[in-house]
């Protein structure tokens, strides 16, 4: 049993490090496309309004930018417990209760991320003959951001599914870290 009890907690262990190695390569795209798209953005606005020149292609490309960056964001929101829910409800339910129920609702998350993934893929094969309005450029590789983010959500939701069948604090799985940090502080259980 006790070989067994050191297993699962390897297992843990490796899926929570898979998970914090995800963070960590999502955060540098998401921090990168967010610099590309304040500064496309902010050619334009300089372009348009003080040389008097615009440059039609600064407007489609802020918005790919933010379209990719956003959808990169969720996974991070997902692993990270920052998505807006209504924990109300669920804690009123005895602990074992309200983890079947957060393990269902994240299920069907999981399945509307499948589905989401499996016809986006669709999408951007589809969008691969179409050419974007002002940069040119094939559509495939745009459209490409909602399969792309829905694969890494499943991933990141499915270690997080993993991971929460250990945890016995309602609130770590409900909240983010920080959250749940500044709960016990305000509580006086911060030891």
């Amino acid at each position: 049993m006790g070989s067994n009890g050191n297993n699962r907690t390897g297992l843990f262990k490796i899926i929570e490090r898979v998970g914090n190695t995800l963070e960590r390569l999502i955060e540098i795209p998401v921090f990168i496309l967010s610099i590309i798209m304040t500064m496309t953005v902010l050619l334009g606005v300089f372009s348009r309004y003080v040389i008097r020149s615009p440059l039609g292609w600064t407007e489609e490309f802020s918005r790919y930018v933010m379209i990719w960056m956003a959808l990169l964001s969720v996974a991070l929101c997902i692993w990270r417990h920052e998505h807006v829910g209504v924990t109300m409800v669920i804690k009123k339910f005895p602990r074992k209760i309200a983890k079947i129920l957060i393990f269902i609702s994240n299920g069907f998350v999981f399945y509307f991320l499948y589905i989401l993934a499996k016809y986006g893929f669709k999408m951007a094969e589809g969008g691969k003959v179409q050419l974007s309005t002002a940069l040119n450029t094939s559509m495939k590789w745009w459209l490409m951001a909602v399969p792309a983010s829905a694969v890494i959500c499943m991933v990141m939701l499915l270690c997080k599914m993993i991971l929460d069948v250990r945890r016995e604090n309602l609130d770590e799985i409900l909240m983010s870290e920080e959250v749940v940090d500044t709960v016990r502080r305000e509580e006086g259980l911060d030891f």
